[in-house]
């Protein structure tokens, strides 16, 4: 019991030590305040995969009443901000310029086709540097084509199968109604933001005291790997956590998007994500000794691959089987899922359960490894 009581009394010395050290150096608080507010507001403003207003070029060879109907179509959508232009040509240089993103077409017998019951062919031409947004216009503009049609032929009580389809098929979007890519970005620029201040918040703490030569004089103690490695954690993993809680009351009250779950849920993944991202950076520290490297490396290691392979911006299942394999290794791939299900769906517990496990297994091997690495005696 003794033993216990020893064990306890050096494990919260050393987690005091770790909070003067907090308070002494301004970095951590940086690190753990202000750099997830940057990024937060970064990721929230600049970062939209919305096409709003799009300039769209519109060429009517066909100055007939029907023709400017288009027109007006066009210029009703919020989606599509459409430019006129008399010809072509003039329509063709300006997509050349990138005045505008795409230009539609109507042929000059675009009334008489239409008068003659047959449905009026447009040409839709995007520019394809930019293959997402051409798809998203041409999409746009199929829809608003549709609409035009289906009601120009109301008006004129023209009965012919080319103006209205025979099947109608009716669209739901269920926990995204609104279709703002915000609701899904947020909560994955959250995962990003985690996993990098997480794996900065203690990939400098063993290294800078190897480097102040203040690490002999701690294993000069009884202290064990135990104490060492919780105690150096649990102040940085309380200021990740902190930090979390700051980021989602920043994205429910600042970007408005929709928080389904109970804070209990987001927490409970949060926490295990932050032991592994800690976890992360400690390993990493240990190793290197050096805080410049174990900086650069923890950047690296935490950053751009958790960018790539969580799934927040680039789909996985479209990725190659080879690459698709190795997001299996990133915490992030499980923590997005759990962040994106709280925040839109809410609190689906099998699935959550299931990808916080995942987590859990992936901090338990860098926990692992860090206690095979954290010396107990000076070389």
């Amino acid at each position: 019991m003794r033993g216990f009581g020893n064990k306890l009394e050096r494990l919260l010395a050393i987690i005091e030590k770790e909070w003067l050290q907090v308070f002494r150096d301004p970095s951590a608080l940086l690190v753990a305040f202000a750099l997830p507010l940057i990024m937060l507001f970064i990721f929230g403003y600049g970062l939209s995969l919305d096409a709003d207003h799009v300039k769209v070029g519109v060429a009517l060879e066909d100055r007939s009443p029907t023709a400017r109907a288009l027109w007006i179509a066009f210029d009703a959508t919020p989606y599509l901000s459409p430019i006129f232009y008399a010809d072509r040509g003039s329509a063709e240089r300006a997509l050349t310029d990138g005045e505008v993103r795409a230009i539609l077409v109507a042929s000059s017998d675009f009334s008489q086709q239409f008068e003659s019951g047959i449905a009026p062919t447009v040409q839709l031409i995007t520019d394809g540097s930019e293959t997402n947004l051409s798809l998203i216009i041409e999409a746009y503009a199929q829809g608003v084509y549709a609409r035009f049609l289906s009601n120009q032929g109301y008006e004129r009580g023209i009965s012919t199968s080319n103006l209205a389809s025979r099947i109608n098929v009716e669209t739901q979007m269920r926990y995204n109604v609104s279709r703002l890519t915000r609701n899904s970005i947020t909560p994955g620029s959250i995962v990003l933001i985690l996993a990098m201040i997480g794996s900065l918040l203690t990939t400098l703490v063993v290294a800078r005291e190897w480097e102040r030569g203040t690490m002999e004089a701690t294993l000069s103690t009884s202290v064990g790997k135990f104490e060492m490695i919780v105690g150096k954690l649990t102040p940085y993993f309380l200021l990740g956590l902190a930090a979390a809680c700051i980021c989602a009351l920043v994205s429910r009250y600042v970007f408005g998007v929709p928080f389904r779950g109970s804070i209990f849920a987001y927490v409970l993944t949060s926490s295990i994500f932050l032991i592994s991202a800690t976890s992360q950076g400690l390993l990493i520290s240990t190793v290197c000794r050096s805080q410049t490297l174990s900086s650069q490396i923890a950047l690296l290691s935490s950053f751009l691959p958790n960018y790539i392979f969580s799934g927040v911006l680039f789909e996985i299942d479209a990725m190659p089987a080879p690459i698709r394999a190795l997001t299996y290794a990133f915490p992030a791939r499980y923590y997005t899922v759990c962040l994106q299900t709280i925040f839109m769906a809410g609190d689906v517990w099998p699935l959550l359960l299931r990808m916080a496990s995942y987590i859990g297994l992936i901090a338990l091997v860098f926990i692992t490894a860090m206690i095979v690495k954290t010396p107990t005696r000076l070389e």
